[in-house]
């Protein structure tokens, strides 16, 4: 192989400057110069100089230059070429990428919403896209929301045709949950005041409390039970409804446009706070009430069952069919009329036909009461006969 001069030794263009480094001789470079030139030279006594030569015409190439040899300055320029080229399609890419972000839809499997409008925020956690964009998403709308009571269907092709109409098909979308999503339209929480009004006019319909009387402490069974957003009302069925010592249970309908929609059991748990009458003395077994028996007093009504008595018309001249103690209230089915005719006992028998008023004697082979139809024996002739009675010791045949 031929060997350069030495004048082919040329200086290295570099975007610095940097003091000119020493020529070397092609004929005295040494091993330890190699890097300085194309040509490998393999003498090991070669020196280092630090002069520079005459009759060069520029100095040698740099130290710090990269191996690049004779006439490969084009080679040069298009590595520079090449690394603009690739630091620009590295920007432009991250751009792109930039602006095809990924969008991930975790879908829920059931859903209930309020407003009208099915948006995608409604059925779904968004995340992947910067802030701005996550938001705009968050609007898309899916579809009107399903009637009350009724619900659609939301499938993820659905779902991602219309989030591409909104956000463009450029936006990358990955979903994640079910293939599916159940929508159902929401409606607003049982007002438990409502039920309180109904329970209170029901009461003071068909019990003898008054609504002011009545007091509703808590309503149960309501969480879970929504009623549509629109105009519905709640009403008591017509079921009837369970009574216990405190604590009631009652059908109540959702009623719309005139007609039910469905219908649901509450507890209520309530106290009736009114005037009754109690005993004021020891009262025995078959006592016959008198006025110094009874007295008025304001108090809690201990069974919501029973029936109490609250003016002394209604037990005066009854007898008792229980023991009383004082201040127990006083129940209506407690006493009943006493009886004016006792088993065994001589009665008189009245027996009228056409104006004609006819008497005799008779033995009653029963207890009776006013009103009441016992058999009484005639005394004359030993007959069974029957008769009602109509007073203290008095029949009549019928």
């Amino acid at each position: 192989m031929k060997q350069a001069s030495d004048s082919l030794l040329t200086l290295c263009l570099i975007p610095f400057k940097l003091p000119d480094p020493p020529a070397f001789p092609r004929d005295t470079a040494g091993a330890l110069g190699r890097h300085l030139t194309p040509f490998f030279v393999h003498r090991v006594d070669s020196r280092t100089h630090s002069c520079i030569p005459p009759n060069l015409s520029c100095p040698p190439r740099s130290i710090v230059r990269s191996r690049l040899g004779e006439g490969r300055i084009r080679s040069l320029l298009r590595s520079i070429g090449f690394i603009l080229s690739t630091v620009w399609t590295i920007l432009g890419s991250m751009q792109l990428q930039a602006f095809a972000e990924t969008l991930t839809v975790s879908l829920r499997e059931e859903v209930a919403v309020r407003s009208n409008i099915i948006t995608l925020k409604n059925i779904a956690d968004l995340r992947g896209l910067d802030p701005d964009r996550l938001r705009g998403a968050e609007d898309v709308a899916l579809g009107p929301a399903p009637e009350f009571g009724s619900g659609t269907v939301l499938t993820r092709g659905q779902i991602e045709e219309r989030i591409q109409t909104k956000l463009g098909s450029h936006t990358g979308i990955v979903f994640e949950g079910p293939s599916a999503v159940q929508v159902q339209a929401q409606g607003k929480p049982v007002d438990p005041n409502e039920i309180v009004v109904e329970l209170k006019s029901y009461f003071s319909k068909t019990t003898p409390w008054k609504a002011s009387e009545i007091e509703i402490h808590s309503i149960g069974n309501i969480k879970g039970i929504e009623l549509p957003s629109d105009d519905a009302e709640l009403r008591l069925a017509s079921n009837p409804t369970i009574v216990g010592r405190r604590k009631i249970l009652a059908p109540i309908e959702v009623i719309r446009a005139g007609k039910s929609l469905h219908s649901f059991w509450v507890t209520a748990e309530l106290t009736v706070h009114a005037t009754i009458l109690v005993a004021s003395q020891k009262i025995p077994l078959e006592k016959i009430i008198s006025a110094d028996d009874i007295v008025e007093k304001v108090a809690d009504i201990p069974d919501l069952r029973a029936v109490y008595a609250r003016r002394p018309e209604d037990i005066l001249g009854k007898a008792s069919r229980r023991n009383f103690s004082p201040g127990d209230p006083l129940t209506s089915e407690a006493f009943s009329d006493p009886f004016l005719v006792h088993h065994g006992e001589t009665v008189r028998l009245r027996l009228e036909r056409n104006g004609i008023l006819l008497t005799s004697l008779a033995r009653a082979e029963q207890d009776g009461r006013l009103g009441q139809v016992i058999v009484v024996r005639n005394l004359e002739f030993s007959s069974t006969l029957k008769a009602q009675v109509t007073g203290r010791a008095a029949v009549r045949m019928q």
